[in-house]
């Protein structure tokens, strides 16, 4: 039976995981069909996802666990869908910002949802 601190190294692990997976989409990533305020937000949450993944990264190691190659199935369908918009780009420009955008929130929302439940379980912890 798994105890909230292995419930801990699991959510840190799947977070580890979702900010690798997000700078490595992200460093390869041409957004410039997006306008200045889009390209702008998604550049400050890159930076703050690299930050965060070096704090989780270190947590970990401070907990003893190691993320191995875990990787989060659902990121990796929300970057499908965000390289999917990249590639078949129309010539509606306003169209593909969008569709791009509505993808990226859904990602950031995901990400969220997984910071939560870690501060769920540390409050448990005390």
């Amino acid at each position: 039976m798994m105890d909230k601190q292995e419930l801990l190294g699991k959510e840190l692990s799947n977070l580890y995981a979702i900010n690798k997976q997000v700078n490595h989409y992200f460093n390869n990533c041409d957004i410039s069909f997006l306008d200045g305020h889009r390209q702008q937000a998604i550049k400050d949450y890159i930076n703050a996802n690299t930050k965060n993944e070096e704090l989780v990264a270190k947590t970990l190691r401070s907990l003893e666990v190691n993320p191995g190659n875990t990787v989060d199935s659902i990121v990796n369908e929300i970057i499908e869908n965000l390289q999917e918009i990249c590639l078949k780009k129309t010539d509606n420009k306003a169209l593909d910002g969008l569709g791009y955008m509505m993808s990226f929130n859904r990602l950031v929302s995901y990400h969220k949802a997984n910071v939560v439940n870690i501060k769920y379980i540390l409050e448990e912890l005390g």
